[in-house]
């Protein structure tokens, strides 16, 4: 009897003890929680500012120099920026972000308003996230841009830009050894998004077929002028959009008697870099 009273009683003070070590717990659980919110209260706004861009690859130059930024993209995955227009969640978005960051010639038509500072990275040139001498020029002016909004960040951000020009000169070396074959040769592209890069690396562009409104299928005397181009430039490359119809390339193809289209991707994801977006289209080059 007396085993099981000393037995009995010290389970009886272990679950006495309980509700006393429950309430220790609770208390510094919620102490850590108060601290937590009191510490996140005092951090400065800048800590919080969330960057909206207007394009994909715009999102990846932002990260690019500064990967704790906070970016969101206004143009959703696989969506047409010639035929989008903001929904009220997004306008709502886009009133409450720090920073807008954009390409007017390739959103111009999106009605953006809003009370945050904008950077038009590209008034003058359309496409020119595709052009690595482009890039390589706006970096600074946008890296500065960054370190405004996030002062604390000023030297990661700095140390960023000079990695970042640093790829930017790889990326155009790696074109530029990838298009080297097509300088006696050329293109007929479908859509002008690769037009300017083309340019910068000597490639002629022989026909855009897209090149007055966007979506427009080339009729028949323009398929004829192209068929013409075909036979005359023996080894001519067609460069296809894989957000765009290719039914006229594919047609070229056929009849041509030359390789398939080669489909490339001018915008990418949200979530894609900017590096990884250049190499991914260097990539599909390959026959």
């Amino acid at each position: 009897m007396q085993v099981r009273f000393i037995r009995t009683g010290h389970k009886q003070a272990a679950h006495s003890h309980q509700p006393a070590a429950t309430v220790r717990h609770f208390s510094a659980r919620l102490f850590i929680g108060l601290s937590l919110i009191n510490w996140l209260l005092c951090l400065p706004a800048s800590a919080f500012a969330e960057i909206a861009v207007t394009l994909p690859p715009l999102a990846g130059l932002v990260t690019m120099l500064d990967k704790e930024a906070e970016v969101f993209c206004l143009l959703p995955e696989n969506a047409d920026p010639h035929h989008f227009s903001l929904t009220p969640r997004q306008i709502d978005r886009l009133q409450k972000a720090d920073l807008l960051i954009r390409s007017s010639r390739d959103d111009g038509g999106w009605q953006l308003r809003t009370p945050a500072p904008s950077i038009d990275l590209w008034p003058d040139i359309d496409h020119a996230w595709l052009r690595p001498e482009k890039v390589r020029d706006i970096l600074p002016a946008l890296a500065e841009q960054l370190q405004r909004l996030h002062p604390k960040r000023r030297e990661r951000i700095g140390l960023a830009l000079e990695k970042a020009l640093e790829t930017c000169r790889h990326i155009q070396q790696d074109w530029r050894e990838a298009l080297a074959p097509l300088r006696s040769k050329g293109v007929i592209m479908q859509h002008p998004a690769w037009r300017g890069l083309a340019g910068d690396m000597g490639i002629p562009v022989w026909m855009v077929l897209e090149s007055h409104r966007h979506g427009h299928e080339m009729g028949p005397k323009k398929l004829e002028r192209a068929t013409q181009i075909l036979k005359a430039h023996p080894g001519i490359r067609l460069w296809g959009d894989m957000r765009h119809s290719n039914r006229a390339l594919n047609w070229l193809a056929k009849h041509g008697k030359t390789e398939k289209p080669v489909l490339l991707d001018p915008l990418g994801d949200c979530g894609t870099s900017w590096s990884q977006l250049m190499q991914q289209n260097i990539a599909r080059l390959s026959p």
